[in-house]
């Protein structure tokens, strides 16, 4: 799996469905392959780094970059672009332990995990937490209305007069819906984190977003599905 985050939800549907998964990390910038997956894993999107390859360190206090960001360099002579400490806007745990692993005994011990877009999500003009959002579609939405971790996705566009629109996409899979307690499920949701977070959710009411459609989340040219996506400027 690779491409959006790896996370127990989207594990456990695959499960579901008589699947396996494993989680590999890269960039094209990096020349493909950074990490991959750990077959004795300490979490969802657990991955050997290929230290090889990549040379990887994470800023100390007091630094411009989010806690725990990942600054990569590449190592590999073939490598299309020279990347020194550069930032791919990811964040990470770097784990180093014995796990057991075919690729720990190939002489790559370190881990990668809970890997994550440090730069927020902006919808609607108002900024929140990737995790934030990841996590009341994956998870909170889920448990309360049914479906998997894919049958939701948020969606901002811009009207023809130029103003936000965000929508809540469910898929019509999911069954009958309370479209109304989506929204208020998700803006509460949103709401329990910081006080900052809580007036931004109050701008979102105020201006009535979201609105919750029935139809299936938009799948991207790569072939996956989404948590936020700009879509083109409606018409109407």
């Amino acid at each position: 799996m690779t491409g959006e985050p790896v996370t127990a939800a989207r594990l456990d549907a695959i499960g579901r469905a008589g699947g396996e998964a494993v989680p590999d990390y890269g960039s094209a910038d990096a020349g493909g392959f950074v990490a991959y997956g750990c077959l004795a894993p300490k979490a969802p999107d657990d991955v050997h780094l290929f230290e090889d390859l990549v040379a990887l360190i994470q800023p100390g206090a007091p630094a411009r970059h989010a806690p725990g960001a990942l600054l990569l360099t590449t190592l590999r002579v073939t490598t299309a672009l020279v990347l020194l400490n550069v930032s791919l806007g990811d964040r990470a745990v770097i784990d180093r332990r014995r796990c057991g692993c075919p690729l720990e005994a190939q002489g790559w011990p370190t881990h990668l995990l809970a890997i994550r877009s440090h730069e927020k999500l902006t919808a609607g003009g108002m900024t929140f937490l990737d995790s934030d959002v990841i996590r009341i579609l994956e998870d909170v939405l889920p448990a309360r209305f049914g479906g998997g971790p894919t049958d939701y996705q948020l969606v901002e566009e811009e009207t023809a007069e130029g103003f936000p629109r965000v929508r809540i996409l469910v898929h019509p899979a999911v069954g009958a819906l309370d479209v109304a307690g989506v929204a208020a499920t998700f803006l509460g949701a949103l709401a329990h984190g910081s006080p900052t977070e809580r007036v931004m959710v109050e701008e979102w009411r105020r201006a009535g977003l979201p609105r919750v459609e029935r139809r299936p989340p938009l799948v991207s040219g790569g072939g996956t599905i989404l948590h936020l996506v700009a879509a083109p400027r409606s018409q109407s």
